[in-house]
């Protein structure tokens, strides 16, 4: 046996004692070739159906079969290691089956001879060519188990039925030997473009093919002719039959076999590769209406499909070693957290990044634009196959992170394009068409506007901080602030929205959090690109919409459902992107005590619901995102735990879902779709930062953020607008400075105020929270848990009016109502008369304690500080910079008389703020005071 041999074995026993024992994990479904959107086969196993050696293979759907038979033929008997079609004398013995992320490995007993065969769906994050070729390999290895050498040959075909799901449709083939490679290819008679049938395209090109190798032999006739011929010989005929007609009755097949001859072992692996072909794959409408016909990466490199082919037949030993090279690494960075996890990024990974096409523009002459590179996600198990669906691309996006975060930006790039110039439309779009490969673009109003545009800041940013390049930020910065101006004004308190979930309730708290971090990521976004005065502008409406929104989303030391819906709670998934992007908007209290709330919920079977209101539906990809939320290593595992229990479960058929019942088990969307990519969210929160560079070269090599096709003198221009600003921003500094003389002569006061993303902020909008029921349309107070005599408490709400009033006390000061002149307190304050209350010692609140009178003058005259924020911030020096009326400075009052004198200057408002905060302490203190015990006299 052979080093590569025993390697591989030797592997194998490896993951055995890293993943445990793995017979404990047993899926409703292998994936076998998951390569492509249009190339994804896997092996059906729900509980009681027979083995891979006695089952024939299926599309995705689970509905369809995939003509696939695999034979070894040991001494004159022949065994079937894959299909069904008893033309043999038996069916191998499987003993034992392996998931890693790229491969799933089935070891068998044939006779005298224990054989491993291994399907390999390579991926590729280094190169993109190799990636977006839509082949994969199946092959086999077989030693002695007796020791003695035997008569072995072994052989492989397909059938047509990987063509279309209109079995009637006629198709043709032919075969070719390249010197390299045999190859056989099969394509309809009258292909349909863009056309799906039973989720099968109708438009591509399939291949059966292997490297040249001694004692090889191929054939093709109907299935019984070619399996027959192998049975009887060990070889077949090397002759193509010529009679073309439908894909089945009867069913014509494409085989190679290999002579071995006698062996103890096998040299090396005997390997078949198997590819579906389309070109082109998306067809893409422009923001201008051009209609591109989109071509698969890898032409970029090869000129001729048979030119791809012979790379790839030749290639598996190199692929092979990378494959187990990634496996090592994905299965070892999981295996830190939970050997669940390890099987769950195991069965997601290769139907994740199979989901995508990888696209350049092509010529009609052939022409090619290597540097256009675009990706589009298909949507997988959804009742419409839509293109490049922004919520899934949002629950993909750890996977491609840490796999790769470039995949992200070129995904990312054909919905910025083409809603660079939307009119008519504040929010982002969902998706780019819902019949994939038609890319057509966006298609009207939805009630996702937080969701959706909440999703693209997120991606937007994270692909940026985790690949370095900032050139999407740059080029769509426009777009973006067109996005983030629209969550300042509706994400706080969300009405008539949808969430991803497609829950359309009033004040959904974790909707309204993912538009909160979404703003925050903009002001990253905008000092990223330079823009420092829109950072601050952005830094000041997420720290005001924080603060309201901890006052609103909390009871009980949890996060509600929905704002005041007292007994309401969700997965709050979205808490994800905040430590993701590093904007740490939620405290890690916070983040504790939710974790403690779910560690009080009696899960079912499968794991948590999304919510209290969505019943038997749980999400693998936000319970994963969850777990990644909580530092509580026993309820992160619980709720790792609900996830793998369902995609360990052979009860219900169907590959690895995102949604499903979290009782029965039966799948609700997105099986073997791209969502189960937030199986990698833990591993993405070890990926480094990079640097952000706006003028960043993408993967074509070309330096996306400059245009060079340009004739106008760009020197001399940029010249001369930076010595503007230079003169602008001396004469700027210099104001500041008499500005700052002046008022030190006017107040004695010291204030300093340091950069923090709870910096005090005037909140500049309006915010009214979305009615909930006809007799309490709004929140009227701000510190949930207190009831009070006096205090108005409407159905449904646990919070405190400040009078008779009922319109809710805008967020003024540090997030709290302006009227009341007092400083948010994000902790909440359990009642005082309340003893008794299991909540009554609040975890994360200081007490309390009596402050002396001459502590409290002391306290009057220190100077305040605000803590740093943990993000890296940046002094506003954009005053040079183009503002939109939507982001003008938000320590405005929104309602003005046009002129600038109706406006206090940023300075007079911090003073005022820093005035208030000490008021606030004074109160706080006297409070305190008298509390105190009266003094005691001695005698």
């Amino acid at each position: 046996m052979t080093s590569y041999t025993l390697w591989s074995l030797l592997f194998l026993s490896l993951c055995s004692s890293l993943v445990g024992a793995q017979q404990s994990f047993t899926p409703a479904s292998y994936p076998l070739s998951v390569r492509a959107p249009y190339l994804s086969v896997w092996y059906k196993a729900p509980a009681g159906s027979a083995a891979i050696s006695d089952s024939w293979p299926v599309f995705w759907g689970q509905t369809s079969i995939m003509g696939w038979a695999g034979k070894i033929r040991v001494d004159g008997k022949t065994y079937a290691w894959m299909g069904n079609d008893r033309v043999d004398d038996g069916a191998a013995n499987v003993t034992n089956t392996q998931v890693t992320p790229t491969r799933t490995i089935f070891s068998m007993q044939a006779g005298p001879m224990n054989i491993v065969v291994t399907y390999l769906s390579p991926i590729e994050p280094a190169d993109w060519v190799k990636q977006s070729l839509p082949f994969s390999y199946v092959s086999i290895e077989a030693s002695s188990a007796d020791g003695s050498a035997h008569d072995v040959q072994v052989y492989a075909d397909i059938s047509a039925e990987w063509l279309s799901g209109d079995r009637t449709s006629n198709v043709k083939w032919t075969t070719q030997s390249t010197g390299s490679s045999i190859i056989h290819e099969i394509e309809l008679q009258t292909p349909q473009a863009n056309k799906e049938i039973n989720h099968q395209a109708s438009d591509g090109k399939m291949y059966h093919a292997m490297a040249s190798v001694s004692g090889q032999t191929w054939q093709i006739d109907t299935d019984t002719t070619c399996r027959n011929a192998f049975k009887s010989s060990g070889q077949l005929s090397n002759i193509a039959s010529s009679n073309f007609g439908p894909i089945s009755n009867p069913f014509p097949v494409f085989a190679i076999a290999v002579d071995l001859g006698q062996i103890q072992s096998t040299s090396d692996p005997v390997t078949w590769s198997v590819g579906y072909v389309r070109d082109p794959v998306v067809q893409y409408t422009t923001a201008s209406g051009e209609t591109q016909d989109r071509r698969p990466f890898f032409v970029t490199q090869y000129s001729t499909i048979n030119s791809a082919i012979d790379a790839f037949t030749n290639d598996f030993k190199a692929t092979n070693d990378s494959a187990v090279a990634l496996d090592n690494k994905i299965m070892a960075d999981a295996a830190k957290i939970s050997s669940k996890l390890v099987d769950l990024v195991s069965l997601g990974a290769r139907q994740t990044f199979a989901a995508m096409d990888i696209t350049v523009l092509g010529g009609s002459k052939g022409s090619i634009n290597a540097s256009d590179v675009k990706i589009f996600m298909k949507d997988n198990g959804a009742t419409t196959t839509r293109v490049s669906p922004v919520e899934r691309m949002f629950a993909a996006f750890p996977a491609l992170i840490y796999a790769n975060a470039s995949f992200g930006g070129s995904l990312l790039a054909p919905l910025l394009e083409s809603q660079d110039s939307l009119t008519g439309q504040q929010y982002a779009i969902q998706d780019l068409g819902t019949t994939y490969p038609i890319a057509s673009g966006p298609h009207g109003a939805h009630q996702q506007g937080v969701e959706q545009s909440g999703n693209m800041l997120i991606m937007m940013y994270a692909h940026a901080r985790f690949s370095g390049d900032g050139s999407l930020l740059s080029r769509h910065y426009n777009l973006a602030k067109r996005w983030a101006d629209y969550l300042v004004d509706n994400t706080l308190t969300p009405e008539n929205q949808q969430s991803a979930d497609l829950e359309t309730r009033a004040n959904m708290t974790n909707l309204a959090i993912k538009g909160i971090i979404a703003v925050k990521a903009m002001a990253e976004i905008s000092r990223a690109v330079g823009q420092d005065f829109d950072a601050q502008q952005y830094d000041n409406h997420a720290s005001a919409l924080i603060g309201s929104w901890l006052s609103l989303s909390q009871s009980n030391f949890h996060f509600l459902g929905a704002y005041g819906a007292q007994g309401s709670w969700s997965l709050m998934y979205n808490l994800y992107a905040d430590i993701l992007l590093g904007t740490n908007l939620v405290s890690q209290d916070l983040l504790a005590n939710q974790a403690n709330f779910y560690g009080s919920l009696t899960p079912p079977a499968f794991g948590l619901p999304i919510d209290s209101t969505s019943g038997v539906d749980s999400s693998s990809a936000w319970s994963l995102m969850t777990a990644a939320t909580v530092s509580d290593t026993s309820v992160r595992d619980n709720l790792i735990g609900g996830v793998w229990a369902r995609a360990a479960s052979n009860l219900t058929a169907g590959a690895f879902a995102d949604v499903y019942n979290n009782s029965g088990g039966s799948q609700t969307i997105g099986n073997a779709g791209p969502a189960v990519g937030a199986m990698f969210a833990h591993l993405a929160l070890t990926v480094a930062n990079q640097t952000i560079n706006t003028s960043f070269s993408g993967p074509g090599g070309e330096n996306v953020g400059s245009d060079t096709s340009s004739g106008t003198p760009i020197g001399p221009i940029v010249g001369g607008v930076v010595g503007g600003m230079v003169i602008i921003a001396i004469a700027v500094v210099a104001f500041i400075f008499w500005r700052r003389h002046k008022r030190r002569h006017e107040s004695d006061e010291k204030i300093e105020i340091v950069g923090d993303f709870h910096r005090p902020s005037l909140q500049p909008y309006n915010y009214e929270l979305a009615h909930q029921n006809p007799t309490s349309s709004s929140l009227r107070g701000q510190s949930p848990y207190t009831g009070t005599a006096g205090s108005h408490r409407g159905p449904g709400s646990d919070y405190r009016g400040a009078g008779g009033g009922s319109q809710y006390i805008n967020p003024g000061v540090a997030g709290m109502g302006a009227a009341a002149m007092g400083a948010y307190d994000p902790q909440p304050s359990p009642p005082l008369s309340s003893p008794t209350d299991p909540y009554a010692t609040n975890a994360y609140e200081t007490p309390v304690v009596p402050i002396s009178s001459k502590a409290r003058e002391r306290a009057l005259n220190q100077t305040h500080h605000y803590a740093p924020s943990s993000v890296t911030s940046s002094s506003v020096t954009g005053a040079g910079s183009a503002v939109s009326a939507s982001s003008q400075d938000p320590l405005s009052p929104r309602t003005h008389s046009g002129t600038a004198s109706s406006s206090l200057s940023p300075t007079e408002v911090l003073s005022l703020r820093a005035e208030v905060e000490n008021l606030r302490r004074v109160m706080q203190e006297i409070r305190a005071e008298r509390l105190e015990p009266p003094p005691e006299y001695g005698a």
